[in-house]
């Protein structure tokens, strides 16, 4: 891995050398260390892997508060960690809000992490639902019940927060909702229970993070977005009109840069990853629970005015943004936001 970097992604003579590696040592699990009891479906038929990492092994305030929001939707928490290290007093504050809490070896990444803790689980169908969801996210800024309503098991079986249209079409992984129909499933069941762990990024992405929406529903499963992709890129359109918006000389440039990377790749049918792009309208508009971690620790995809996201938050929401600042602040270096 220390030699190959970003070629793998694009190398499967590479990935696939390192899946034949994990058919031999990539099987079982990593958990090493368990705290708590796994959440009996009788009395919470509803529950979530929540997937933690942090290289100093905290559990930071926006963690909490996202842990706290679930357990107020009515879901029982498997929390996994990847952490290199554990203290005791972080475990600890987890008291009360996780039903179960493991911490393993950082074996194929997030997606290893949810295979651990479903394969902790024992026989998936008798949960009504299972969420998949992770640390990738601040939130949530509005009450998660109300996205749970949205997704609705007779609409689909599997649903995510959004989806995406890189490489092939996906539900993005960091907030997955699985439910009956698909815990029952064989290939469902299949695809956990027989999780190789392959150490490679490139093939996470590709067979997981990206392939599990296309298996599952060559299997018969439904999948939908609560906040598809179409709906927010025809938003877009509505407000804005067509390209002649870019000759508006009141735009600033980097704003105009901006819009004209969207009608772009609209004009060549070029995915674009909503969470990034419309990250201010999913919060304003559409009442979506969520901001990236990424937008405001690193923007990459140069986001014009990310400054304003503490406004529109305390705008539109009594989310404690203090949480958010607290773990900016621990973790930025040579970068304010």
């Amino acid at each position: 891995m220390l030699f190959f970097g970003e070629r793998e992604r694009n190398d499967y003579v590479m990935q696939y050398a390192k899946f034949a590696w994990a058919l031999i040592f990539g099987r079982g699990s990593f958990i090493k260390q368990s705290w708590g009891e796994t959440p009996n479906p009788q009395e919470t038929p509803d529950i979530c892997i929540f997937v933690h990492y942090d290289k100093h092994g905290l559990v930071h305030d926006y963690v909490l508060l996202y842990l706290q929001a679930l357990r107020d939707a009515g879901r029982g928490i498997v929390f996994v960690t990847n952490s290199p290290k554990f203290p005791q007093i972080e475990r600890q504050k987890l008291d009360g809000l996780c039903a179960k809490i493991q911490w393993r070896n950082n074996k194929g990444y997030d997606f290893g992490a949810y295979a651990d803790g479903l394969k902790s689980l024992g026989n998936f169908e008798n949960y009504h639902s299972i969420t998949l969801c992770n640390d990738s996210v601040y939130g949530p800024l509005s009450d998660l019940s109300a996205v749970y309503d949205k997704m609705d098991p007779s609409a689909a079986d599997i649903w995510g927060m959004t989806d995406s249209w890189d490489q092939q079409h996906h539900l993005q992984s960091y907030f997955l909702v699985f439910h009956k129909a698909a815990l029952e499933h064989l290939a469902f069941q299949k695809r956990w229970k027989n999780y190789i762990h392959v150490p490679s990024k490139s093939w996470v992405i590709r067979k997981h993070e990206i392939g599990i929406t296309g298996e599952l529903r060559k299997a018969g499963l439904r999948a939908k977005a609560a906040f598809p992709y179409r709906v927010l890129l025809g938003d877009f359109f509505d407000r804005m009109g067509d390209a002649s918006v870019l000759n508006d000389k009141d735009i600033l440039p980097k704003h105009r840069k901006f819009l004209s990377r969207i009608y772009e790749h609209a004009e060549h049918g070029l995915p674009l990853n909503v969470t990034h792009f419309f990250w201010d309208r999913l919060i304003i508009e559409f009442d979506f629970p969520f901001i990236k971690r990424e937008i405001l620790q690193s923007n990459p995809s140069a986001l014009p005015g990310v400054y304003r996201w503490e406004k529109f938050i305390n705008t539109l929401s009594d989310y404690d943004t203090s949480a958010i600042t607290r773990h900016l602040e621990f973790t930025q270096h040579g970068r304010f936001m």
